[in-house]
């Protein structure tokens, strides 16, 4: 951090590096670092030396955990490498960067060729309008197959590929790659660019400059080997031709997006964000916080600096308020919200050593503070933590005993119900009350709401009684209640939120002395908790709305799978070489419903869920149950 910063690009390219698990992302990582004289020696996942993988568990376990940049400099352009996860426990990470991105590779295994993730990760891309180039890896791996390879991308992602390397001895550690020649790329374009191939009959054969245009159109892909760096070089050309680099409007107004939150060594809040206009300077004051420091990536690492301006990736300290996602200055029109798909599992967690509980949820809001995706709730003294999958809460469980010094238990994954009132109930408590410790008089009636129409409050008290003078208007009051109602419907009579219900005061009133707003907040959690006690819950169950996409030839095996798993079908599409099944399964099976679609489909299942709606159990679990 106390090294003088050197004269920094006028541009800037933000490149991200997405893979399946073990397609060889962190290796090809490593060769473009090497290849932009950013480290002298390649690092090895194996051995646990890559420069993005800082992360103990991450070296440990050989596989991306959060995102992490790194920077070196090409033909004159700084380039921010952003590698992502690729394990489906972390997509939200990953979604998190795309946000942030310029272009990316997304690397494919020419052994193992699309995985399920792969498409996964391409649709992503696709949604996001991120430029993409594919990159073929492992070409000199035993069992590659390039070709192949490719046909699998135009089957499985898009027709609209373009092959730019030759590859020979494909699948011997002998394999070389070289560019195919102008002639041959030239007619692979003609078949997707028509004004190309008039060109090309008209005036012969067209100019590099036009080809590279005529490139944009496509999805390029480049072949070759990250662990012998074979092809690299070709790849990161490609990339500064195809993908925009661009200083920014540093005149411009502030704006830049927060993509990653994590802790230094003193436990200070450190904030990397993507600068896009405008410039950021030490002791600037935004709506988070103040900036007391500034780093910015460069090759061989972070370095201080009093200012950033637009088009870098820079690390903040001093935004305590900030959050995943949040926009420092405004957000540019045309950039839509990110939008992350929230938890549906959860797990108990307790320290292994009882006086350590205090610290261990002190620790887990920090990790909470980090990763908005991560929830608390306490319910009779235990405490959940929400989660992807196994793999995170491994994960979670390791950095607690190797950052914090807490070793935890985790009990078994289990899926986040809620909880929808039964019939009515009714509630009061009135200052006078001799048991009611409060200055403040609330009655209220809680009734059961349409699903999936939330939380509806309703004030039919007297205007008089309400304590306007404390909340100003009315509109004041209902949304200073609407926030106090998050602590009573935390947990219902079952321990899971309740929702989908309409709270109505009928009574408001306080004593001369004016109530303090604690007074008011008290005594809504108290009378709402009681009310939704009287009224009685029903536990319900997630259910997701399911989209499977899979090789048509797998469809008796597949279709043996969803029915064991009472998934239900609504529509079928079937073509040549591909069908998708649509409807909807318990959140709860989704998991093992994956796992197992991998082995019948080959590997070639894609399952796209999003939660649809709210079904009612037969039983009533305790929370931490499935």
């Amino acid at each position: 951090m106390d090294r003088t910063p050197i004269d920094l690009p006028r541009r800037w390219l933000n490149l991200g590096v997405l893979a399946h698990v073990d397609a060889g992302k962190t290796s090809l990582t490593e060769a473009l670092l090497q290849l932009g004289g950013a480290v002298a020696q390649r690092g090895r996942v194996d051995d646990g030396t890559t420069q993005t993988d800082s992360l103990a568990m991450e070296r440990r376990r050989g596989i991306t955990i959060r995102a992490a940049v790194a920077t070196f400099h090409a033909g004159g352009v700084g380039v921010n490498l952003v590698d992502t996860p690729g394990h489906p426990d972390f997509i939200a990470e990953v979604d998190r960067s795309l946000a942030v991105l310029d272009g990316a590779v997304l690397v494919v295994s020419a052994v193992e060729g699309v995985q399920a993730q792969t498409i996964v990760l391409h649709r992503a891309l696709k949604r996001l309008k991120v430029p993409t180039i594919f990159f073929v890896n492992k070409v000199d791996r035993l069992g590659a197959d390039p070709a192949r390879t490719v046909r699998q991308i135009q089957r499985h992602l898009t027709e609209a590929v373009v092959t730019l390397s030759a590859v020979h001895n494909a699948g011997h550690s002998t394999a070389t790659v070289e560019p195919v020649g102008r002639e041959q790329l030239c007619a692979d374009l003609a078949g997707y660019d028509d004004a190309l191939l008039t060109e090309w009959v008209d005036n012969g054969l067209p100019s590099d400059e036009r080809l590279w245009q005529s490139l944009k159109q496509v999805t390029p892909v480049v072949c070759g080997s990250a662990r012998t760096v074979v092809g690299v070089e070709q790849l990161m050309a490609a990339a500064l031709r195809l993908f925009p680099t661009s200083s920014g409007d540093t005149q411009g107004p502030l704006s830049g997006q927060v993509f990653k939150i994590e802790r230094t060594s003193k436990r200070a809040r450190l904030c990397s964000i993507r600068l896009r206009t405008g410039a950021l300077a030490v002791r600037d004051h935004v709506e988070q916080g103040v900036v007391t420091a500034l780093q910015l990536h460069q090759p061989g690492g972070a370095v201080n600096a009093s200012t950033a301006i637009a088009g870098q990736i820079v690390q903040v300290e001093g935004l305590d308020q900030a959050r995943i996602g949040d926009w420092i200055g405004s957000r540019p029109s045309g950039v839509r919200a990110t939008n992350f798909l929230p938890p549906a599992l959860q797990s108990t967690i307790t320290a292994t050593d009882p006086s350590q509980q205090n610290a261990l949820h002190k620790a887990l809001a920090e990790l909470a503070d980090i990763d908005p995706l991560i929830t608390l709730r306490v319910q009779h003294d235990e405490l959940h933590v929400s989660l992807y999958g196994k793999v995170q809460q491994e994960v979670i469980a390791e950095t607690l005993a190797t950052e914090y010094g807490i070793e935890v238990a985790l009990g078994q994954p289990s899926v986040i119900c809620v909880e929808r009132p039964t019939t009515s109930g009714r509630a009061a408590l009135r200052h006078a009350d001799p048991d009611h410790h409060y200055s403040y008089t609330l009655g209220v009636t809680v009734e059961p709401a349409a699903p999936g129409s939330g939380i509806h409050l309703v004030i039919t008290a007297e205007r008089g009684g309400l304590p306007l003078h404390v909340y100003g208007t009315i509109e004041g009051f209902r949304e200073a209640v609407l926030r106090y109602l998050d602590e009573p419907l935390s947990a219902g009579p079952h321990g899971w939120p309740v929702t989908d219900v309409k709270i109505t005061i009928t009574e408001s009133g306080y004593p001369p002395a004016s109530p303090q707003p604690v007074d008011v907040r008290n005594t809504t959690a108290l009378v709402v908790a009681e009310a939704v006690n009287q009224a009685g819950t029903t536990v319900c169950e997630p259910i997701d709305r399911v989209s499977i996409e899979f090789p048509s030839n797998t469809m008796p095996e597949v279709l043996k799978v969803l029915a064991r798993y009472g998934a239900i079908g609504e529509t079928t599409a079937l073509s040549t070489d591909i069908a998708v099944v649509r409807g909807t399964v318990r959140t709860g099976s989704v998991d093992a419903l994956r796992n197992e679609l991998t082995g019948a489909a080959h590997g070639l299942a894609v399952v796209d869920t999003q939660l649809d709606h709210y079904d009612p159990i037969r039983r009533q679990p305790a929370p931490g149950l499935g």
